[in-house]
């Protein structure tokens, strides 16, 4: 007689609930692991706009800044109104170009000839105190007021006189340079960051004027 066998083949119950067990487990570390990519894409992103933000105003004001002619008003640390494009022009003939800059708020406006403001960039962090868009210093190493001049012969109309004793030569009261503070809010709620850059005004004649700091532009 043949004698039936039964058969060992198959699962236990243990053995499945191990099997669930150690397969939610690794799938908790999958979705982990994805949610922590997908967060670090998301963080590198909104920095990368960020930048090109910044990077795009900063630009922007240090192109104009640069190639300005003289200095109408620098109201504070915030505002600065200055005629540019005015270079080998008689003098009092073509006033050129004007601009402002003005930090208002969480904003930063561009207005030119008088126009209607235009935001240069948007999304401005926290300004501390004593903190603003523009510093300026003077060839002394100190701060640079407008009642000095732009430079030593510049005297356009609506500019202040320079109080420099020479009509060629820089004197410790004309301008050097201008730092620009942007701060930009992350959008992310992440925080501030802070990008800086100083600039040398060329046309205040100021040949024999201080070098620009390395890294400037």
């Amino acid at each position: 007689m043949k004698i039936m066998k039964k058969s060992s083949a198959g699962f236990t119950l243990i053995e499945i609930i191990a099997s669930l067990v150690l397969m939610s487990f690794v799938g908790i570390v999958a979705a982990m692991g994805l949610m922590q990519g997908i967060k670090a894409y998301v963080a590198t992103r909104t920095s990368s706009e960020t930048v090109q933000q910044a990077q795009y105003a900063l630009n922007r004001l240090s192109l104009e800044l640069m190639n300005m002619d003289s200095v109408t008003t620098a109201s504070g640390a915030d505002t600065i109104t200055f005629y540019s494009d005015k270079t080998n022009r008689p003098q009092g003939t073509v006033l050129g170009t004007y601009y402002t800059f003005t930090r208002s708020g969480n904003e930063i406006d561009l207005t030119v000839n008088g126009g209607t403001p235009v935001p240069l960039i948007t999304g401005l962090g926290t300004y501390g105190p004593g903190k603003g868009l523009f510093t300026y210093l003077n060839n002394a190493g100190v701060a640079w007021v407008p009642t000095n001049g732009f430079g030593p012969t510049v005297t356009y109309p609506n500019t202040y006189a320079s109080t420099c004793p020479s009509t060629t030569t820089c004197c410790s009261s004309s301008l050097h340079s201008i730092t620009i503070n942007l701060i930009i809010s992350r959008s992310d709620g992440g925080g501030d960051i802070t990008f800086t850059t100083s600039v040398n005004p060329r046309n205040n004649e100021c040949t024999d004027g201080p070098q620009a700091a390395a890294g400037s532009q």
